[in-house]
């Protein structure tokens, strides 16, 4: 687990804490004495947010030392333990037991590696998916065989992505305006330079960009494609314009639901 060094000094007015955008993690009781260690960086990005609000709520009533960064939980060294604890309490009351009088469902799992294998089954515990690995293949109810679909989905599509540049949270909400502002120039204007020039250095990059969390791996496939699309067709000299102002147009209508 990456650590960094204690951001939490105590000054002479108090203490100087990152912002917290957690409504359920508001307040740090009190802040340990030991200035000497370090502080811990729970990446929980990945969990549900009901998972996180239920973890919040555990570290405010067992008087946990620790605040939030987005998602990121920070902790120090001194109640690693503790917080260990509070984790798998929580990863447990969202991941139930198969019900054997239900129908299930079996995936097979072959070609799968084991890490692969667990990221899938911590994929599923953070979606509350009863499952479990028989034989090899993942069991689940057969009332949740599309979701697992889904999580399978996802999980493969983002595996593709090894090798893409990553962007997290405020460098993808960047990214994203600035290609909107860009398409929606070129759709007013299929001959506005800063336009042309913008859609293509933004739609390059994003056609480079792995799928950022928070995301489905799907919908971020898609928008690669019609950047890369448009960059292609800007850069071409035999392209139609009315072409380039379709797909600028379509382009922006999706980056605004996601901006």
């Amino acid at each position: 687990m990456p650590s960094f060094q204690n951001p939490f000094r105590k000054t002479s007015g108090g203490v100087d804490l990152p912002a917290t955008d957690n409504d359920a993690a508001e307040s740090v009781p009190d802040l340990v004495d030991d200035e000497s260690g370090e502080w811990l960086a729970y990446e929980l990005h990945a969990m549900a947010s009901e998972t996180r609000r239920m973890l919040a709520q555990l570290l405010l009533a067992d008087e946990v030392v620790h605040s939030w960064q987005g998602t990121t939980l920070l902790a120090h060294e001194s109640v690693e333990e503790h917080v260990d604890a509070l984790l798998e309490e929580v990863e447990a009351a969202t991941n139930p037991d198969l019900d054997p009088a239900k129908p299930q469902v079996a995936f097979e799992m072959e070609g799968w590696s084991s890490e692969l294998q667990a990221v899938l089954s911590e994929r599923l515990s953070q979606v509350a998916v009863p499952h479990e690995f028989d034989e090899g293949d993942l069991v689940c109810h057969e009332e949740d065989e599309e979701q697992v679909e889904l999580v399978i989905e996802d999980l493969l599509a983002r595996a593709a992505d090894d090798g893409l540049e990553e962007l997290e949270g405020l460098e993808v909400n960047e990214l994203l305006s600035a290609m909107f502002e860009a398409v929606d120039r070129l759709r007013r204007d299929g001959n506005d330079a800063q336009g042309v020039k913008r859609s293509v250095e933004h739609g390059r990059r994003l056609a480079g960009v792995a799928t950022p969390f928070g995301f489905p791996a799907s919908a971020w496939a898609a928008i690669r494609e019609q950047c890369e699309s448009l960059a292609d067709m800007l850069e071409a000299e035999d392209s139609d314009e009315d072409d380039i102002h379709d797909l600028a147009a379509r382009l922006r209508d999706t980056l605004v639901r996601m901006i």
